[in-house]
């Protein structure tokens, strides 16, 4: 299979390669580009229909880059030079994440796209390539390709020698597949691997339907986007303590699920999943199986979480206090949401040495929101060099 070039319609690899004409970091033509792509995903009339877009756009506004410029290094940095991004398949709008933070770090950038197609991605890729199609933005596309090939064809190896940084997302497997090309000997790898992640729920702070209604909405916000396959996505409660409510919460999740279109795919994978953990831990509960499959778990291990597709599966975990959470992390477990808790006793428990994974710790509704400090990585900081005056 040849490499297809999407975006922008005109360019090549030797224009990427050409380091006479790297930018600087958050220079004014990249933050007007990323300006006019914030503006076109939040008023394309097509990109309304899919909320990862518009939630990118908002994302994208110049206040919030503005607020991400305080996050960058001090000091005087430099481009690292050209940076190859290799994207999942599962979740659509990813790869634009990891772009904007190399891309803001004024690198050239080459964009390995899943070859899997959905309406999503094309209407990403359409918006690119009318911007790059301007004349203000042409020289930008020239030095910022997105393409796609076949994951067994050649070129990944012959990127793999050419980049300066590599930005690796995807499961274990395809993850250490590419670290295993040959690269530079400064090359760095910035690898996005297998992960899950949970919610921590105190039941205690459910006390009436308006209070359950705003929970299951909040947990919702977190899952229904790219089918609950996004790393940060939570695929488990822990519920710490009074359960009286949560079978209210779970039909308020059911009620929202509802509103969507299911099918006998998205049944069958529910099934499958309920079955294999059956037959796992013979104790588990089916708490709820509609549009929403719920399963109270005995204990969480790395089979369950080998066996959750998304879907709108979720694994229940009752605890009594947060000092069992040590025995549920793990080293996979990557953003932590929580909802009724108080932040400074959650804070003093998750810095516990015997507390394992957890990179983020935020408010539950806002798993999804992507930050330049992601999996522990300091993008800005891995994707840039600092030159040091003594």
């Amino acid at each position: 299979m040849s490499l297809d070039l999407l975006a922008p319609q005109e360019g090549s690899l030797d224009k990427v390669g050409d380091k006479t004409q790297l930018l600087g970091c958050f220079d004014p033509q990249v933050l007007t580009f990323i300006e006019a792509l914030s503006n076109s995903l939040l008023t394309s009339n097509t990109a309304k229909y899919h909320p990862e877009l518009v939630a990118l756009g908002f994302w994208l506004r110049a206040s919030n880059i503005k607020n991400m410029q305080k996050m960058k290094p001090s000091g005087l940095l430099k481009p690292l030079g050209w940076v190859v991004h290799f994207t999942p398949a599962n979740v659509d709008t990813m790869f634009i994440y990891s772009w904007i933070c190399s891309l803001l770090m004024g690198n050239h950038n080459v964009i390995r796209v899943a070859t899997k197609t959905s309406a999503l991605k094309s209407c990403l890729l359409d918006i690119l390539k009318q911007l790059f199609a301007r004349p203000e933005f042409t020289l930008l596309g020239q030095h910022n390709l997105f393409v796609h090939y076949d994951k067994h064809a050649h070129y990944s190896a012959t990127l793999s020698l050419q980049a300066d940084a590599r930005v690796i997302w995807g499961g274990d497997e395809s993850v250490n597949a590419i670290r295993q090309l040959p690269c530079k000997p400064r090359n760095r790898d910035i690898s996005f691997a297998d992960r899950y992640s949970a919610a921590l729920v105190a039941g205690e702070s459910c006390t009436q339907s308006q209070n359950v209604e705003q929970l299951a909405d909040l947990f919702w916000r977190d899952t229904k986007p790219y089918n609950q396959q996004a790393c940060s996505s939570p695929k488990v409660i822990f519920w710490l303590g009074e359960t009286r409510y949560l079978p209210d919460f779970l039909n308020a999740l059911d009620n929202l699920a509802s509103k969507q279109a299911s099918s006998i795919t998205h049944k069958n994978n529910q099934l499958i999943n309920l079955q294999l953990v059956k037959s796992h831990q013979q104790n588990s509960q089916t708490l709820l199986n509609n549009r929403i499959c719920a399963l109270a778990i005995s204990s969480l291990d790395s089979q369950l979480m080998e066996w959750h597709a998304g879907e709108n599966v979720i694994y229940i975990r009752q605890i009594d206090n947060l000092e069992s959470l040590q025995n549920e992390s793990s080293e996979k477990l990557q953003t932590l949401s929580y909802w009724g808790i108080d932040k400074d006793r959650l804070l003093k428990q998750i810095g516990s040495e015997s507390i394992l994974g957890i990179d983020r710790i935020v408010p539950l509704g806002q798993a999804l929101d992507f930050e330049p400090i992601w999996d522990s990585y300091d993008l800005f900081s891995q994707l840039s060099r600092t030159i040091r005056f003594s």
